[in-house]
């Protein structure tokens, strides 16, 4: 005979709830869960169940991707490319750019003197010059004259007074014997470029007239610009200029005619009388 743990009423031997209290009895006569309470649990089970069900017929929330590395790579390398083939464009582009513009050969210095003087263009051939003669003051006007004495004078060809100059030799029938030399220099460790070089030539005054004033000079190619002594020492470009000179009470029209050769010019002013 066993008895219910939980409010001690007889029970008979395969009862499973005590007839009394509804509390669930164990084969040993332990107490166990209550028929509600059983039945709760299984309710609660039912839930739990269900709600899992449910979790597994919802659709996942869908996740963003992650950002794929190995597309990302192949864009990147693209654009390093580009860079690169700009780069090389612009390397090249400033290569052929300094050749064209900055380096002078030898043919192309040649050529550029004919032109100069079968145009009479000064300004031109003073550009072949290095940059110190071309900043030299009044070389503009020595040039200018070089090129028309040339191009009127010369006994050689026009076509072929660039060559000339180059190779050292002198231009036949012009009125002076013009000095130049063929210098280069390196552009960039790469590139050899040619120019011309002269030299200066001084000017000494002495004035004979015995007039014993001051003597005034003016340059007439120049707008009559008056040139002293020290630029006359200073040295000037070859070339033809005209001077007006006043010494005391006389006045007079000289010009002189230097040729590159270096050797100072005796200017010698004289009087009428």
């Amino acid at each position: 005979m066993k008895h219910c743990t939980n409010c001690g009423y007889e029970l008979a031997p395969d009862t499973q709830y005590c007839p009394n209290c509804g509390q669930a009895v164990r084969d040993n006569g332990e107490l166990g869960t209550s028929a509600s309470e059983d039945r709760t649990g299984e309710n609660a089970m039912k839930h739990v169940t269900a709600a899992q069900s449910d979790v597994q017929k919802a659709e996942p929330t869908p996740r963003m991707p992650a950002a794929d590395v190995n597309t990302a790579r192949p864009a990147t390398r693209n654009n390093t490319i580009i860079v690169v083939i700009i780069a090389l464009a612009l390397i090249l582009g400033g290569f052929f750019f300094i050749k064209k513009q900055v380096v002078v050969s030898r043919d192309q210095l040649a050529s550029n003197l004919t032109k100069a003087v079968q145009n009479q263009d000064g300004k031109l051939f003073l550009k072949q010059f290095s940059k110190d003669d071309q900043e030299l003051k009044f070389s503009n006007i020595g040039a200018k004259s070089i090129v028309k004495d040339m191009h009127n004078h010369s006994r050689d060809s026009i076509s072929e007074v660039g060559r000339i100059i180059v190779d050292g030799q002198r231009v036949a029938g012009t009125h002076a014997k013009y000095h130049f030399n063929v210098e280069s220099k390196q552009v960039l460790g790469m590139f050899t470029s040619y120019y011309l070089t002269t030299r200066r030539t001084p000017i000494r005054v002495l004035d004979y007239t015995g007039s014993g004033g001051p003597v005034t000079i003016k340059l007439e190619d120049a707008d009559n610009q008056q040139i002293s002594k020290k630029q006359l020492s200073s040295g000037f470009f070859p070339g033809k200029y005209n001077l007006k000179v006043r010494s005391g009470d006389t006045q007079d029209d000289y010009w002189i005619w230097p040729n590159g050769d270096g050797e100072t010019i005796d200017l010698t002013l004289t009087s009428d009388d």
